[in-house]
């Protein structure tokens, strides 16, 4: 897998492990691991192939290296590359830990026409549709914070500081005691694990999500001792 640089802030994950079937009965997380389950539905496939190419089952990896080709010949003038194979992350997707994608949304451009002022583009010299002048001057993308909203600005996709059940298949709800229990109820051997991701454990979950159903389990056989914090019985 390609590298990636880790910010600077990690994620923890709280496992709650049958020992005696040797899988993942459920987790406990936080808002930031579900911004970044949610996260990963708006990844563009271009940046999902880019991440995990080396590793991938199937022809997009090939698909992707034939795009990264010398050659740019054969596309019109008003496509590029760079737009393809590095496609623009999500606005959504500011604050949030564990990013997969390297574009950062404060080098984000798009030309706008200096002559109407009406429309922006995401290539530079289209024509704009109003007034037929090249839409050439730069604009870059403000992301909305405290000091130009006046309000505070929560990033991810949840809201508040809420604890979430996320179940093997990565299905999530908000945590209460009512679903806990019928999950524990009459099982003996349970274990609970509290990890700490960083970017190499979200590209592994990432993979395994798009090859599993059991993808909290899968990453507890294979993955889990690296990132282990604490261990407890229940």
């Amino acid at each position: 897998m390609p590298a990636a640089s880790e910010p600077k802030i990690k994620v923890s994950l709280n496992l709650f492990v049958d020992t005696n079937a040797d899988k993942v009965v459920f987790a406990e997380a936080g808002k930031d691991f579900v911004d970044f389950l949610l996260y990963l539905l708006s990844l563009p496939l271009a940046t999902v192939t880019r991440i995990l190419k080396e590793d991938m089952v199937g022809s997009l990896a090939k698909l992707y290296e034939t795009i990264e080709s010398p050659s740019e010949s054969y596309l019109l003038p008003n496509q590029n590359k760079k737009a393809l194979l590095n496609p623009r992350v999500p606005i959504s997707a500011t604050e949030i830990p564990l990013l997969l994608s390297d574009y950062e949304l404060h080098n984000r451009e798009s030309y706008g026409c200096s002559n109407c002022h009406l429309f922006v583009a995401d290539v530079p010299n289209l024509m704009c549709p109003r007034c037929n002048q090249k839409m050439t001057p730069a604009l870059s993308y403000v992301p909305p914070s405290p000091a130009n909203t006046g309000f505070p600005v929560d990033g991810g996709f949840i809201k508040g500081l809420m604890t979430f059940i996320v179940k093997d298949n990565l299905e999530f709800m908000p945590m209460s005691t009512k679903d806990v229990v019928p999950l524990l109820k009459k099982k003996e051997g349970i274990l609970e694990l509290r990890l700490m991701l960083d970017v190499q454990a979200a590209m592994k979950l990432l993979q395994l999500s798009l090859q599993s159903k059991t993808v909290l389990t899968r990453f507890y056989r294979d993955y889990s001792s690296q990132y282990v914090t604490s261990c407890q019985p229940l």
